[in-house]
């Protein structure tokens, strides 16, 4: 497992993402602010007059919104014997929590001794938060720490809410709530309308994002894109987040109606139908090839409605939940994402009406939506606790440090931070 670091995926001085260069000081030894974008760290200004101290900071660098910015090195002097070249590191970085970019040594005149090299600059506070893979994916593997975990539900924060905003159509029944780091908001769905929303911190008020998507379940993919259940069409597509543009559709329109979906790091896509007569989920391969209809259970006679579906957090289980039988099995899966259809297993029987939409934090707990609240199962499938988010139809984890989990509840969206991180579908 890929070690996380808590609240961002970038460091710093110059991050793994590429730091912006600082501008070169003018001639009075004041460097400019004209960072730029990724790939070279940044540099402090000179002083060139002559028989001046170099005193010039380093500028920040790039204020793009995926880039840290490197402390600066300080001014060089072009001077005569005995002058110095001192100075303070530019901004080390854009996001709270970042190591500080260090400041350089000063060039000494001819006939001096070395100067003292200038010190450490330091984080910005007041820069906007960005968390980015190192690696891409939304999987375990790149965004939860190695622990270990405590109960999840200790200290757990006050429950809030918000609705539609003023003047914009109401909520009609969001579902399908999901983080995306790089961007730092969460994207739900309005699946009786079609409409796609977003929610930034400090998650006060939804703004529309997209129309006319027939979309129900949303998941990310590995380069932080925009997975759509597109239920009207009978479709899965994939959208662009910066252009808002469609992409491609990834399983075409077909003999089902997608309603939830997950997606593994090695790009297989699971998928659920609850209109399938209880035969609802399905497999699609990194090469395209959808298999399916699979039964979620081996133990249950009755037709259900498979309909939650998520990854342990190893990514070797898959958990499936009935939306009729109040159930969730729990799948084992091969190496190459195919499901061992003889390994299903009912997992737990929720006490609360209906399993809907589930999550997963970091621990391997099971967070699972239903009409009394978000039930939290341990692996072992001990009840750990409920959530008290009333009328839940589906939960992802995001935020800053990835603790607040996001519930939707037919007319609004409600969110509480816990005490474990969690993945962002």
């Amino acid at each position: 497992m890929r070690r996380w670091v808590p609240g961002v995926a970038l460091l710093c001085g110059c991050g793994l993402v590429g730091c912006g260069a600082g501008g070169e000081g003018d001639p009075d030894g004041a460097p400019t602010f004209t960072g730029v974008g990724p790939g070279t760290s940044g540099a402090g200004g000179t002083n060139p007059p002559n028989n001046s101290a170099g005193s010039s900071n380093g500028g920040p660098g790039s204020m793009q919104p995926v880039g840290n910015g490197s402390g600066g090195s300080n001014g060089a002097p072009v001077a005569s014997a005995g002058s110095t070249g001192e100075g303070n590191g530019g901004v080390g970085s854009l996001a709270p929590g970042n190591n500080p970019g260090s400041g350089g040594n000063g060039v000494a005149g001819s006939g001096s001794q070395p100067p003292p090299g200038g010190s450490s600059g330091q984080p910005d506070p007041s820069g906007p938060f960005v968390s980015v893979p190192t690696n891409g994916g939304a999987s375990a593997a790149f965004v939860c720490p190695d622990g270990p975990f405590g109960n999840p539900l200790q200290g757990m924060g006050a429950v809030q809410s918000i609705e539609a905003p003023d003047g914009e159509q109401d909520f009609s029944f969001v579902e399908g709530p999901v983080w995306v780091g790089s961007q730092n908001r969460l994207f739900f769905s309005d699946n009786t309308v079609g409409r796609i929303w977003e929610l930034a911190p400090p998650f006060t008020t939804a703004a529309s994002f997209l129309e006319n998507t027939g979309a129900n379940g949303l998941a990310v993919d590995n380069d932080d894109r925009l997975l759509v259940a597109d239920q009207s069409a009978g479709r899965i597509t994939r959208f662009d987040l910066a252009s808002k543009q469609l992409i491609d559709t990834v399983v075409p329109s077909g003999n089902f109606t997608p309603n939830d979906l997950v997606l593994r790091s090695d790009e297989n896509l699971y998928f659920t139908d609850p209109n399938s007569g209880g035969r609802g989920f399905y497999r699609a391969s990194p090469s395209g090839q959808v298999d399916g209809p699979f039964s979620q259970s081996n133990t249950e006679d009755t037709p259900g409605a498979p309909n939650g579906v998520v990854l342990s957090p190893d990514e070797n289980l898959l958990y499936v939940g009935d939306v009729q039988q109040r159930f969730v099995s729990v799948l084992e899966l091969e190496a190459d994402g195919t499901i061992d259809t003889a390994s299903a297993r009912v997992f737990v029987r929720t006490t609360g009406d209906t399993v809907d939409g589930m999550a997963v934090d970091c621990a391997g707990n099971l967070y699972v939506g239903t009409r009394t609240g978000v039930e939290v199962y341990a692996p072992d499938a001990t009840l750990i606790g409920i959530v008290p988010t009333g009328e839940s139809s589906n939960a992802t984890f995001g935020g800053a440090d990835r603790r607040t989990l996001f519930v939707t509840s037919r007319f609004e969206v409600r969110f509480v931070t816990l005490g474990v991180p969690g993945l962002p579908d």
